[in-house]
């Protein structure tokens, strides 16, 4: 049977997906983690199992990330991800070139079952639903009872596949609205050392922090917002007087507000602020507070009227046709802008429901959100059956916030019992988390203190070349090599990137490079009659080299031969004015690339037209 490319399927990322690969980083990881406690120790091979039987029926899961020329899209991915056992602190950066290049990552530690998401292919509930069946599918595999058709019957009158754009469903135009960009008031704190990461849970009853929420008359989310802002005023600022004012970030669930079950993203965020203005200030005030305010902003009109305004920027025609790179730099620019607007993030996914048949081999979920510096703490809600977990993350040495917030709830008469993963002090340790002895961060730390060096060593040579000068640029060339150096250990040795990609970049830096030495060496234009047309020619050969090995998957170096294609025409240019002498080889590099890119065109036939659709979709 003839074998498909891989990624030969794709579909465009909703509308609040295309934000997350902008953003994310290893310093903004836009990661979240739905974790199921089972009550026996997890079998890594059944779980392996489970997942490759569950995997190809969720198409919002099966896929990785491809880069557009302007915008980011999914491809299907063919491959199949390989469980880990927990040895890193949760919700770390997925990079997309690793783990077979998914967008998700499933662990296993003890008794505990982690799925872990880039947020851009789903939000809360997607995920929750897929943990779900991952887990139904787990516990069939177990027991050996039910089969396979009973558990896809199973599957889809609990779980939803839809993987529709639901914020371009249900737009409609509506009045301006603009998200706050006023800066809020920042928790600050001593931060861990490297990257780890302080996770408390709270363990608390359904039925008490109803009763506690019922004698004030609001909903929980609204008396869990109010708690954490009347511990962030206690701990924090007391009678004091703040020109910032609190800003909670609250995701609100769009689909019990439209009629929607897609597994792709379908949330909008809401900010509750509270001004401190140094009076003193009282719980049943903020309670008043916040429940005004999601009063007010919580309806079917104003989340319309979010949905409106996120979907008429999407849909303006010279944001469309603006090339990647440039959204990239906008949105993160507007990203840090409103990222400012919010003190941290209060998420409640509300109650986890499970099929009656598998409750009695599951003992508790978890919901944990990525923290970072710039977003340095977070706090997260989930319920299953009478227990209600909050867990706060967070990259602080301190824990006098999640104290304060819990002994909140404790005096409104709910009992709360503590676990931590032992960051720091092995406070409420339970021994429910990995130790971690190594983390990758050590690594870029050692390559922090070599560019520290490069640097060093660089200044260095330039002010002893400026005291001895005698009319050798000769530190000039030794920098120039140094830099192509670190340039190699930042880019090449420390991220997963793309071969293509690699190549592309190792290329253009070669050519600067050539540059470089022969201008600080008197310039003879060896480097533009020679050095970059042999530069874009080894590029071409790389890119053949790796389409040729890699013939089901030639879609992902299709790019970077229009890249170098576009690159070749710089030496006839350069011809033109006056700055190439020798015409031979800039003529052989243009012609070697253009017939390159020829062949890969007719040999693509119908695969390569809808690479140019994908690459190029606006």
């Amino acid at each position: 049977m003839k074998r498909s490319p891989q990624g030969e399927r794709w579909r465009r990322l909703d509308n609040t997906a295309k934000i997350f690969p902008v953003i994310a980083s290893e310093n903004l990881s836009s990661v979240f983690r739905i974790s199921a406690t089972l009550k026996e120790e997890v079998d890594p091979g059944t779980l392996q199992s489970a997942l490759e039987e569950i995997l190809p029926q969720f198409e919002g899961f099966s896929v990785r990330l491809g880069r557009g020329f302007f915008w980011y899209y999914f491809e299907h991915n063919k491959r199949m991800p390989v469980i880990e056992r927990e040895t890193t602190y949760p919700c770390k950066y997925i990079e997309p070139r690793s783990s077979h290049q998914y967008l998700f990552r499933v662990s296993y530690y003890d008794r505990r079952i982690n799925l872990e998401v880039f947020h851009a292919i789903t939000d809360g509930l997607g995920a929750v639903n897929f943990l779900k069946a991952l887990v139904y599918r787990y516990l069939d595999l177990k027991s050996g009872s039910r089969t396979g058709h009973y558990f896809d019957q199973k599957i889809s009158s609990d779980i939803s596949m839809n993987v529709e754009d639901s914020y371009v469903r249900h737009y409609k135009k509506t009045l301006k609205r603009k998200y706050s960009s006023k800066a809020a008031f920042r928790i600050k704190g001593e931060v861990l050392p490297l990257d780890e990461e302080n996770i408390l849970h709270g363990y608390m009853s359904l039925k008490e922090l109803k009763a506690a929420a019922r004698r004030y008359k609001v909903s929980i989310t609204r008396f869990l917002t109010a708690a954490l802002i009347w511990a962030i005023y206690q701990e924090y600022l007391g009678k004091r007087a703040c020109s910032q004012p609190i800003g909670i970030s609250i995701p609100i669930n769009l689909r019990t507000f439209f009629d929607s079950k897609t597994m792709a993203n379908f949330f909008a965020v809401t900010l509750i602020e509270f001004l401190s203005d140094g009076k003193e200030h009282t719980f049943t005030e903020i309670l008043k507070t916040v429940s005004d305010q999601m009063d007010h902003k919580i309806t079917k009109e104003k989340l319309e009227e979010v949905i409106s305004y996120n979907v008429s920027n999407e849909k303006k025609w010279y944001l469309r046709i603006t090339p990647l790179f440039l959204k990239w730099a906008a949105l993160n620019l507007i990203f840090r802008k409103n990222d400012k607007a919010y003190t941290m993030t209060l998420s409640n996914i509300g109650p986890i429901n499970i099929l009656e048949e598998y409750k009695e081999d599951i003992e508790r979920f978890h919901m944990l959100i990525g923290v970072s510096k710039r977003q340095p703490m977070k706090c997260a809600v989930c319920a299953y059956e009478d227990e209600v977990v909050v867990t706060f993350t967070s990259v602080f040495q301190d824990t006098r916030l999640q104290d304060r917030f819990f002994s909140v709830l404790r005096d409104e008469g709910i009992a709360v019992e503590l676990e931590s993963n032992g960051v720091p002090g092995n406070r409420d340790d339970r021994g429910r988390y990995p130790h971690i002895r190594y983390d990758k961060e050590k690594l870029k730390m050692i390559a922090n203190v070599f560019y520290g060096l490069m640097l060093f060593v660089a200044a260095v040579l330039g002010v002893i070349n400026y005291v001895t000068y005698s009319g050798s640029m000769w530190s000039v060339i030794a920098i120039g090599l140094m830099a192509y150096a670190a340039m190699t250990v930042r880019y090449s040795l420390m991220r997963h990137a793309n071969l293509g990609s690699k190549i592309l970049v190792q290329s253009a830096a070669a050519a600067v490079l050539w540059v470089t030495i022969d201008y600080s060496s008197g310039y003879s234009g060896w480097s533009l009659n020679y050095g970059v047309p042999s530069t874009i020619l080894f590029a071409d050969v790389a890119v053949v080299f790796l389409i040729l090995v890699n013939r089901m998957n030639w879609q992902s170096y299709f790019m970077y031969q229009i890249a170098i294609t576009v690159f070749s025409f710089i030496p006839p240019i350069l011809w033109a004015a006056g700055l190439i002498t020798r015409l031979p080889l800039t003529i052989a590099t243009v012609s070697v690339t253009v017939l390159i890119l020829a062949v890969t065109i007719v040999l693509g036939d119908r695969s390569f037209k809808n690479e140019l659709k994908r690459r190029f979709h606006v």
